[in-house]
């Protein structure tokens, strides 16, 4: 079964420990508080329906697939955040997000569940004209955006354990973000998609040597509109995600984005 945070070795002796940085120590501090915790492991989709910490492999195998984010669900999330001059990534299974500090001694705080996924502007749109990486957390069944943060050259972006990955916030980077993921592929695959992005110094606002004395490019002459004549009806549309005050109890987002509506609101037709 794999734990909802990362199995650090535990053979460190007292002159290693105090080697060690802080962040590492609020990761292992996170291992000794949290694997032992019946309530938190209950919480997560790879625990024992007994809550046990052992489970046989044909169990562990079943749970692993319930965190799985079918090929359907990652085109619906692909879809809702991609547009123009972007790449998007999503991980094949779900994820924990936990926040701590690197000034606390492991206490780690559950905030959310759901999807991670990357998206690379190029700062080639008009309403994206600044090259980023940013890394979200999107709500499995409404793809809505749950967290949202921006991958730099400070973010320290960094496998810390087993399935278990650990970053700086971007407007603080005192404060960690962490990562657990349900499967320790996708958390892999993920791991190698950031890898891979970061690898451009242009991706995390970083200057390239000899890119400041390149002539600007001349924008392209924008080609005319086209008549509302030739413009035809909608073709090869396919609704993918839909939701409806119905679904309130069943979504955090609808719960905590979207106003109660009275019964007299819903009398008079009032829908999301």
């Amino acid at each position: 079964m794999y734990a909802s945070c990362p199995h650090l070795d535990d053979s460190h002796d007292t002159k290693h420990d105090k080697e060690m940085s802080l962040e590492d120590k609020a990761v292992h501090e996170l291992t000794a508080k949290y694997d032992s915790y019946q309530g938190l492991m209950q919480q997560r989709r790879l625990s024992s329906v007994d809550g046990s910490e052992t489970a046989s492999s044909a169990g562990a195998e079943s749970t692993e697939a319930a965190g799985q984010v079918s090929d359907h669900e990652r085109m619906q999330v692909e879809i809702f955040f991609r547009s123009l001059k972007t790449q998007v990534f999503v991980c094949g299974s779900l994820a924990n997000l936990y926040v701590g500090s690197t000034a606390s001694e492991g206490d780690w705080e559950l905030k959310h569940t759901g999807i991670p996924v990357l998206i690379l502007d190029s700062g080639e749109a008009r309403s994206r004209d600044k090259r980023r990486i940013q890394i979200l957390l999107a709500e499995r069944g409404t793809c809505f955006t749950l967290w949202r943060d921006t991958i730099d050259n400070l973010t320290s972006y960094r496998v810390a354990g087993h399935a278990f990955h650990t970053m700086h916030l971007s407007s603080d980077h005192s404060c960690l973000i962490g990562f657990s993921f349900d499967s320790v592929s996708a958390a892999a695959e993920m791991w190698n998609h950031v890898e891979k992005l970061t690898s451009s110094p242009e991706n995390i606002s970083l200057s390239v040597p000899g890119r400041r004395n390149r002539k600007p490019r001349r924008a392209p002459k924008p080609q005319p509109l086209p008549n509302k004549s030739n413009i035809s009806q909608p073709c090869c549309f396919q609704h993918i995600t839909s939701v409806d005050a119905g679904d309130r109890s069943r979504y955090f987002s609808l719960q905590t984005l979207v106003p109660v509506f009275s019964t007299q609101n819903k009398e008079q037709g009032t829908e999301l």
